[in-house]
């Protein structure tokens, strides 16, 4: 058996070597080895959320807000009381906003069949047709709307109006435009807005505006 060597006098105990491990993983972790862990944890982060996101698919958009129907309270209206002329005309209004003729002018042909002499309806069933390009059919309109009311301010403004703009009737879109003025005042809003007209009525009859004398006429 072989005899164990004895420790000299004075000989301290050599303690077992330690491995040398990175301050990470062992011991008191250093500043260096603080910042490499949050640069891995968000590297591990972001991937983890790019990946979720990319077998997730594209969020779904968010719904847009339902638009209101303006024809909506008239419809109700006329559930309670269809032969509610108010609301008729209402709806009808609507759907000459929205250019669905068709059902404007079956809403007011309804009104018509009630009321034969609703200048209303009458007049904005001639609207529906200038909307198709029914010129001489709208004029037709207009002209049985002031027959019955030759006041009616809104047939005045729009048989004016067809005659200036579409027809280039000028003598006459001004007599009915001084009508108008008589009807609501030259001093209202709307009456200016006729004496403006009616001064373009006068440019146009006596040749045109200065530029367009200037190049010879419209271009």
């Amino acid at each position: 058996m072989a005899k164990r060597k004895q420790r000299q006098p004075g000989q301290a105990d050599q303690a077992p070597r330690r491995s040398r491990v990175p301050g990470i993983f062992a011991g008191r972790p250093t500043t260096a080895s603080v910042v490499w862990l949050v640069a891995i944890t968000l590297t591990i982060g972001v991937s983890a959320g790019y990946l979720a996101s990319r077998f997730a698919g594209p969020a779904a958009p968010a719904p847009a807000p339902a638009v209101a129907d303006p024809g909506t309270p008239w419809r109700a209206r006329l559930l309670q009381s269809p032969g509610d002329i108010e609301a008729l005309l209402g709806l009808a209004h609507v759907h000459l906003d929205q250019q669905r003729l068709d059902e404007a002018e079956a809403v007011y042909r309804q009104v018509l069949s009630k009321e034969p002499k609703n200048v209303e309806a009458i007049d904005h069933l001639g609207t529906v047709m200038l909307a198709r390009g029914q010129a001489d059919s709208a004029l037709r309109q207009y002209d049985q709307a002031l027959l019955i009311q030759p006041d009616y301010i809104h047939a005045l403004w729009d048989k004016a109006t067809l005659l200036q703009q579409e027809k280039k009737d000028y003598p006459a879109a001004i007599r009915v435009w001084e009508s108008f003025l008589r009807a609501v005042g030259s001093e209202s809003k709307d009456g200016k807005t006729a004496q403006g007209f009616i001064a373009e009525a006068r440019q146009a009859m006596s040749g045109g505006s200065p530029v367009e004398k200037a190049f010879g006429g419209k271009p």
